[in-house]
């Protein structure tokens, strides 16, 4: 999927070991992060699905490298459509906006194959993370010590 800026890819799970391995062609500074090896070593290791409803990648278009990740954890839910969303980026390219496009563009596919609510969660004083869930029009739903839990429907 294309945005005006990114390029957002779900690839498959020899691209999620060919990173584990050190395979990571046209990256940015900063990628892949602890998150993104994380990921990759769940969907190696069969506990994280690939496809539309798994782990994305993201791609800057102007420059052809990965900057980050965005995804989902999971299919809609049978009962409810709920459906839970994760992302991140490379230090590198923080700041410039690149995460509301993903999440406004990943949000808007899930929405659109049946998910009837999107939620995520933020670590506690996260407020980057924060501020891009309200620009793409998150709502608070419960904040503890160790986190918020953000919902769009």
């Amino acid at each position: 999927m294309q945005t005006l800026r990114l390029e957002l890819t779900a690839p498959d799970r020899e691209v999620w070991a060919a990173l584990l391995a050190g395979d990571c062609d046209g990256a940015a500074p900063g990628y892949p992060a602890e998150a993104d090896l994380a990921v990759a070593r769940l969907v190696v290791e069969g506990h994280w699905v690939v496809g539309e409803w798994g782990p994305w990648q993201i791609r800057e278009r102007r420059s052809g490298l990965l900057i980050g990740g965005v995804g989902f954890k999971g299919a809609p839910r049978e009962v409810d459509g709920i459906v839970e969303i994760g992302y991140g980026l490379a230090e590198s390219a923080r700041g410039q906006g690149f995460a509301t496009e993903a999440v406004q563009a990943l949000t808007a596919y899930g929405l659109g194959r049946g998910a009837a609510t999107v939620v995520a969660q933020t670590d506690a004083g996260n407020v980057a993370s924060e501020r891009v869930l309200e620009r793409c029009g998150f709502s608070l739903r419960e904040r503890d010590t160790d986190s918020a839990w953000w919902i769009l429907e």
